[in-house]
């Protein structure tokens, strides 16, 4: 039976319970799951799942495959055990170029890379520049915008960061909260400085006639200490957002602020020990997008 692939799929159905949680942590589309599914079906012969209104369910053959999927985890986990006490793994240093804010979104991912990998380190090199991964300058790049075209690069697309307008609370008890994008002209931002206005920004731009900025940087945390200290109303990942008590929510996320990220690796390095770990840290920690 050469149905591997189908076997894993099935299996994180059963150990997520939708379609769509097992689709987020595989990293690819809910269209595949099924597709693996239904394949694995006609090679067994039998139905692995019921499906009704509430999603998917065991059946008796779904409980025996889960039954022989968690024994072969167990088994695989004890093997990279045994595997990894006979020899050092991975260490030195990991080198990602990236922006400020998008090191500061994919924390969760660098920590659990650096858990699994105790003996290396993970250095960003933060840059708005493209740094040249074919000369060695980082070992991947986690970039914003556009998808990367170079066809000597692997492009694998993430989790888009979500985006929304804040301010701190003594900004909003002295001018208002604005009630519409009209109202966005009687306010002032926080903004970048760093080249031609793209996402959140190319939007303020073009829907604010001559919109003022009271203040400017390409540093993320400099914008933050002047959204808090009141200057005026700035876009904010979201999920950084969360973490500042003081920021109010001024607008919430609008798809047109949605930003598209990738993970580029160049082909030579893009399968090495080091590179691969990151991939997969990123992926159960639900940073990669799901695949069309």
């Amino acid at each position: 039976m050469d149905k591997w692939n189908e076997f894993r799929t099935a299996y994180h159905v059963a150990k997520y319970g939708t379609v769509s949680a097992a689709s987020e942590r595989l990293g690819v589309h809910r269209a595949t799951i099924i597709r693996h599914i239904d394949s694995l079906e006609a090679e067994l012969g039998g139905k692995v799942f019921f499906r009704n209104a509430r999603g998917y369910s065991l059946t008796e053959i779904g409980e025996d495959l889960l039954r022989v999927a968690e024994a072969t985890e167990d088994q695989f986990k004890q093997f990279i055990g045994r595997s990894g006490a006979r020899s050092p793994g991975i260490s030195g240093e990991l080198v990602i170029s990236t922006l400020d804010v998008l090191c500061e979104t994919m924390a969760a991912g660098i920590r659990h890379y650096i858990e699994h990998n105790p003996e290396s380190n993970v250095r960003c090199i933060v840059t708005g520049e493209i740094v040249k991964l074919e000369y060695g300058e980082a070992h991947l790049s986690i970039r914003a915008g556009a998808k990367p075209n170079d066809e000597d690069y692997v492009v694998l697309p993430l989790r888009p960061v979500e985006s929304a307008l804040y301010a701190s609370k003594s900004y909003i008890q002295a001018n208002g909260l604005p009630t519409s994008v009209e109202s966005l002209t009687d306010h002032q931002f926080i903004g970048l400085t760093h080249g031609q206005p793209t996402g959140p920004y190319a939007w303020l731009n073009k829907h604010v006639p001559d919109v003022v900025y009271r203040f400017e940087s390409s540093n993320l945390h400099s914008r933050v200490r002047a959204v808090l200290s009141g200057i005026g109303i700035m876009f904010m990942p979201v999920d950084l957002a969360k973490e500042m008590p003081g920021l109010v929510e001024v607008m919430p996320p609008n798809r047109a602020w949605r930003t598209k990220i990738w993970f580029v690796a160049h082909g030579a390095t893009h399968r090495t020990a080091k590179v691969q770990s990151f991939l997969y840290s990123l992926r159960e920690e639900g940073y990669l997008a799901r695949k069309v």
